[in-house]
């Protein structure tokens, strides 16, 4: 009877690991992708960065952090800070790893320009 229970621990176990993540972003238009990029996070703090497709052949990231609090003893008025961590260009094909970013870190895309971080929390 051991089996089972040695079983079961190790399921429990299992469930306090972390799950990896993946983000796909692709942008359509008229019917056609204009962008393509896959950022996946096998262990926290550890992200990799792919252009798969570009119509201008390049993708453009900016990886940042966001933190809001409420300001003060009003609980309506909320202060963010918002702090760049990393901002690059990469050409379609291409891929890049990041190592040390920290815990609900955000990224955007896009095939123009690098995007700054007020305009991809719009």
């Amino acid at each position: 009877m051991r089996t089972p229970l040695a079983f079961a621990s190790l399921l429990l176990l299992a469930g306090c690991n972390y799950a990896p993540s993946t983000s796909i972003t692709t942008t359509t238009v008229n019917g056609t992708d204009v962008l393509h990029s896959v950022v996946t996070e096998p262990e926290p703090g550890n992200a990799k960065f792919e252009c798969a497709e570009s119509a201008s052949g390049r993708c453009n990231f900016s990886v940042f952090t966001r933190d809001c609090r409420s300001a003060g003893s009003r609980a309506d008025t909320t202060t963010c800070t918002t702090r760049v961590l990393d901002e690059f260009t990469l050409a379609r094909g291409e891929s890049r790893e990041l190592d040390g970013l920290p815990s609900g870190f955000r990224h955007c895309v896009s095939q123009e320009r690098k995007p700054s971080a007020a305009e991809c929390l719009n």
